[in-house]
């Protein structure tokens, strides 16, 4: 039986590292891990894939995996990325994808319609780039502020390094534009099947969000919420994380070959 590709889309001040806690527990299945436009590696790539608006971005990912080869996917979007998956799943359902997405995993997922959130974090969050980039204080708190119990070690460093070499156009843009696009009419009713999921203590994009944002476009969906977790599952949760993602695939790649 072939498999998809697990295709990881990261959130706002993220990277490709983020997934490494869970594709370390996945072993050796195929994946690709993108760095968006104006994070990590591609933090220079910002302008050129719209400072944060959204179908520029699902633009730069069919670009990515369309040089990698990619032919069948499993997109895996985290906040800020599980807005792009959606975005790509519609297309692929109506035929305009040079790849076939197989299923949907999103993870504390930014929905198709305006993110809720707190205006007043929002503004909090948009002046720590408002002049470059923000302090090592102020990074380490958009990550503490995301967790349901502080991160320790290794993985707390790399968190606040991606918010740290995060391009400011990009933050901003996400922020002021991104997240407050309203995909919902385009993106209609996805028939791919999807895993959604909601940490416990998430804030704005918690469970009641998911059910109420996310969950109406894809009627073969389902909710799970992940204890002892806030917003940034995979690194607070990824044993659990790599576990429900391998046995949605598995799902996923059956019904993909009836």
């Amino acid at each position: 039986m072939t498999h998809p590709t697990l295709i990881f889309l990261h959130a706002l001040g993220g990277s490709a590292q983020a997934w490494r806690p869970v594709g370390e527990r996945l072993g050796d299945r195929a994946s690709v891990a993108v760095d968006l436009p104006g994070f990590g590696d591609a933090a220079s790539a910002a302008a050129a894939a719209g400072n944060g608006e959204v179908g520029a971005m699902a633009d730069w990912v069919v670009a990515d995996l369309g040089a990698r080869g990619v032919t069948d996917a499993l997109l895996v979007g985290h906040s800020m990325g599980g807005k792009i998956a959606t975005l790509l799943a519609a297309r692929a359902q109506a035929g305009a994808m040079p790849f076939a997405v197989h299923g949907v995993v999103l993870v504390a997922a930014s929905p198709p319609a305006p993110e809720p959130m707190d205006e007043a974090r929002r503004a909090r969050m948009i002046d720590w780039f408002a002049d470059g980039l923000p302090t090592h204080a102020q990074a380490a708190e958009f990550i503490d502020a995301n967790t349901a119990a502080p991160l320790i070690g290794a993985w707390r460093d790399q968190a606040i390094a991606d918010v740290l070499r995060t391009n400011p156009a990009a933050w901003r843009g996400w922020l002021e534009r991104g997240s407050r696009e309203d995909w919902r009419d385009p993106v209609g009713r996805i028939d791919a099947p999807a895993l959604i999921l909601a940490g416990a203590e998430d804030g704005d994009l918690g469970v009641d969000a998911q059910r109420r944002w996310n969950l109406p476009h894809y009627p073969a969906g389902t909710l799970h919420v992940v204890a002892e977790a806030a917003h940034l599952i995979p690194y607070e949760q990824p044993d659990a994380l790599a576990a429900l993602i391998r046995d949605y695939a598995a799902r996923c790649s059956a019904i993909s070959h009836r």
